[in-house]
């Protein structure tokens, strides 16, 4: 290679690093403006054949709630990488949630591969959060014929407690609460969301403080602290949640409205539809409230 060569590759390797960097980091901005559509054009003109383009695609997709097309580039990732536990966890989720979007007898036939992939990343990584975390509850939810056990639910579970005191606590409600222990399951939550406002680095995703605040309403607990939980979600919201800030105030004008507050109950659910203007459960609500 002559040295003329050689400072064209340089040159130009150079720039094209800079270019991908740059727009790399425009789609980081958009993913934080909530800009989910235009952060995917951009992936998908500029980085639809890398590693680091298919995770945010995989990643934008899912929380689309757009399953089949998360699926296919997480398969992509764990044929590229197959003992990565991240792209192995990251695929059984999105199956399992594909699932939870079909019928149960579409849904039967998923269930095999969705074990697979979450079993292979807490083989590949005993430590991940997540994939101990979907295990219990899948364990627990599906019937014996399809692989459900309370043994094996309650494994995952247990696993959590040396991992996340919080993911530890919310799993183990599950499970009290699937054996008709509401009072334990309740305090349990009562006792992680006393712990996340002691120790907030207790916290390691956005998403638990929606999980916290959903089952502080569903076991009828802190019920003082399912606001402030809520505005937390809110104000960190980002792609990686499962959950949208329209769901997380739908939640709070639902519980207003049962506590009989109107006001509060219609400022939420403004804020909900001015998230998503079309959701068909706010719309209905709003008319309810109206009529409180």
């Amino acid at each position: 290679m002559d040295v003329k060569t050689l400072f064209f590759l340089l040159l130009f390797g150079k720039s094209f690093s800079l270019f991908s960097q740059e727009k790399l980091e425009t789609v980081k901005e958009l993913l934080n403006e909530n800009k989910f559509h235009l952060a995917q054009d951009i992936l998908k003109e500029n980085f639809i054949d890398s590693e680091v383009g298919r995770l945010y695609l995989g990643d934008i997709n899912s929380h689309l709630k757009q399953w089949d097309n998360a699926i296919g580039y997480y398969e992509e990732l764990v044929e590229l990488k197959p003992n990565c536990a991240l792209y192995n966890f990251k695929l059984g989720g999105a199956l399992g949630m594909k699932a939870m979007s079909i019928s149960k007898f579409q849904a039967a036939f998923l269930i095999s591969d969705i074990k697979k992939y979450l079993e292979k990343a807490v083989a590949l990584d005993p430590n991940h959060v997540e994939s101990h975390r979907a295990l219990s509850q899948l364990y627990l939810e599906l019937p014996s014929m399809l692989g459900g056990s309370l043994e094996k639910s309650l494994a995952h579970g247990k696993k959590l407690e040396g991992l996340s005191m919080l993911d530890y606590r919310i799993a183990m409600a599950f499970i009290y609460a699937y054996k008709d222990s509401s009072e334990i399951a309740g305090n349990l939550i009562k006792k992680a969301i006393q712990e996340s406002q002691q120790k907030p680095s207790l916290i390691i995703r956005n998403y638990l403080y929606f999980e916290l605040a959903q089952e502080a309403v569903r076991f009828q607990v802190a019920s003082s602290e399912v606001d402030a939980l809520m505005a937390k979600f809110v104000k960190g919201f980002n792609y990686l949640d499962l959950k949208t800030p329209a769901e997380a105030y739908l939640k709070l004008a639902q519980l207003s409205e049962k506590r009989g507050n109107k006001a509060a109950a219609k400022k939420y659910i403004t804020k909900s539809l001015e998230y998503d203007a079309k959701a068909e459960i706010a719309l209905e609500l709003q008319e309810d409230i109206q009529d409180m």
